[in-house]
């Protein structure tokens, strides 16, 4: 996996990531007897007698009725949502995802998966990812042209696509098992779409019918699916065998997520709300997008270097963080010095605190002023600048001040594309240096920089001749799969 894949950084993120490293103990379930009404949101069980019809149904035939009127669907559409719920210190939280699916026969197709957006009009797919942390991906829209069946194994062996789309860039998920074929994508969508396996419900192995429940006042058959080592419970509608909910393995997640005792009650659930099969849909629904600026490519092509920042070798705009307690500190207290500025970006990177310390400690010199810059998503609660316990850990140091960056405004003036990052600003607060913390030789190359910077160089213009070398080789392999005839075709010239 490059580096461009593999940071995560936006706020709802930083807070995500820190609930991997706590982590959670519920363990899979084994199979048996009774509900599981008790362990999964959204239904309550109803007490209410079977019909003798309903009564006579296994397991394994209501997954097989349910197979199979997906496949005799003409057209399916939802407001499908998919929830990480979990529960932190005493609080409950809930991170929803999109997860939404309309389909109809002829190839046609329109879905928010996570952070994408993906439509098919009957010959041509579009994808548009909705990039949260180079914002490059954003100026890429992915186009194909087909025949007959949406090419979704096509979409889903891109790597980028399968990163964005099959949720790794907002849910703690195993990226160990990202080679592999996607799991994480709604099921009615893999039912509809026999190309995608389903491996809770087509690649059923045993099969568990529990009580009747009712979702959303909808009376449901319950059954829990196994397939290898994984199970999933599943919430049908036994009038119209409509998904209305479905409870995904939690071995999908980190391995800490389900050893670590410090959160509790973890759900990945998915509600398909409005489901309903065979409506008339209209044409719109399936309308592929002209993105304007953005460039029309046949695969999504990565970055191959990440940019932290692109203000390199301009002065920076005034900007103002908050000192303890509560103080407002201005930009400007950093003028007149060689800063360094380590920013945070949750618990992978707090570690980078007492390495910066250390070399600090080693550069005592008038001319350097070294910082750290926390935000919203490294507090402990909302309102207070009480830092979580992984960062305080941290934060007995010697040689660098701590400030807070309320709600990543600094972070944003500066164009901080990829955090974390260190950036170097000179005396006149022109930024000169800037190195992602994920590079293993950062610390060399930042006291480097300093020293240099500091003797009066100006290294901006080597670095932007650095960074010019990979856009132009970025440009150039984004036009080597152009997709600027489909996108002629959609506007009609």
């Amino acid at each position: 996996m490059n580096g461009f894949i593999s940071s995560k950084f936006r706020l709802v993120m930083a807070s995500v990531v820190l609930m991997v490293s706590l982590g959670c103990n519920p363990a899979e379930e084994t199979p048996s007897v009774g509900s599981p009404g008790e362990l999964q949101s959204g239904g309550q069980l109803t007490g209410e007698a079977s019909d003798l019809i309903d009564n006579d149904l296994s397991s394994d035939e209501i997954l097989a009725k349910v197979i199979q009127r997906y496949a005799q669907a003409k057209s399916y559409k939802d407001k499908a949502v998919l929830y990480l719920n979990y529960q932190l210190e005493g609080r409950q939280t809930q991170e929803p995802q999109r997860w939404s699916t309309v389909w109809e026969r002829g190839g046609k197709y329109a879905g928010a998966l996570f952070n994408g957006k993906v439509a098919a009009n009957g010959g041509i797919l579009s994808c548009y990812i909705f990039d949260i942390e180079s914002e490059n991906l954003d100026n890429q829209h992915l186009l194909m042209a087909y025949q007959n069946e949406v090419p979704f194994t096509e979409l889903f062996s891109d790597s980028i696509a399968k990163y964005f789309l099959g949720g790794y860039s907002d849910l703690p998920l195993d990226e160990t098992k990202i080679d592999e074929t996607p799991r994480l994508i709604p099921p009615p969508l893999s039912l509809l779409a026999p190309e995608l396996p389903n491996p809770w419900i087509q690649g059923s192995e045993q099969s568990v019918r529990f009580d009747n429940e009712d979702v959303d006042g909808r009376s449901c058959y319950v059954v829990r699916s196994l397939s290898g080592d994984i199970t999933a419970d599943i919430w049908v509608d036994r009038e119209t065998l409509i998904i209305h909910q479905i409870s995904l393995p939690l071995k999908l997640l980190v391995g800490e997520v389900v050893t670590s005792p410090e959160i509790k009650e973890v759900e990945l659930v998915a509600k398909f709300h409005d489901a309903k099969f065979d409506e008339s849909i209209s044409a719109s629904k399936f309308a592929i997008e002209d993105r304007g600026d953005a460039t029309p490519l046949e695969k999504f092509v990565a970055l191959p270097e990440a940019i932290p920042s692109g203000l390199i070798g301009q002065v920076v705009p005034d900007f103002q963080l908050v000192d303890d307690p509560s103080v407002p500190v201005s930009s400007d207290q950093f003028r007149g010095k060689v800063t360094a500025i380590l920013w945070l970006a949750g618990l992978s990177s707090y570690s980078a605190v007492g390495e910066l310390d250390l070399l600090a400690g080693e550069m005592v010199d008038d001319r350097f002023n070294f910082v750290v810059v926390y935000s919203d998503a490294d507090l402990k609660e909302a309102g207070s600048l009480v830092v979580v316990d992984e960062l305080a850990s941290f934060t007995n140091v010697e040689n660098v001040k701590l400030y807070f960056d309320s709600g990543m405004r600094a972070s944003k003036l500066l164009q901080m594309n990829v955090v974390p990052s260190v950036v170097v600003f000179d005396e006149t607060m022109r930024m000169q240096f800037a190195v992602p913390i994920g590079k293993s030789d950062w610390k060399r190359d930042l006291r480097a920089a300093m020293v240099r910077v500091a003797e009066g160089e100006n290294i901006a213009d080597e670095m932007k001749l650095s960074y010019g070398r990979f856009i132009d080789s970025y440009r150039q392999q984004l036009q080597a799969v152009s997709a600027q005839q489909l996108l002629d075709q959609i506007n009609g010239n």
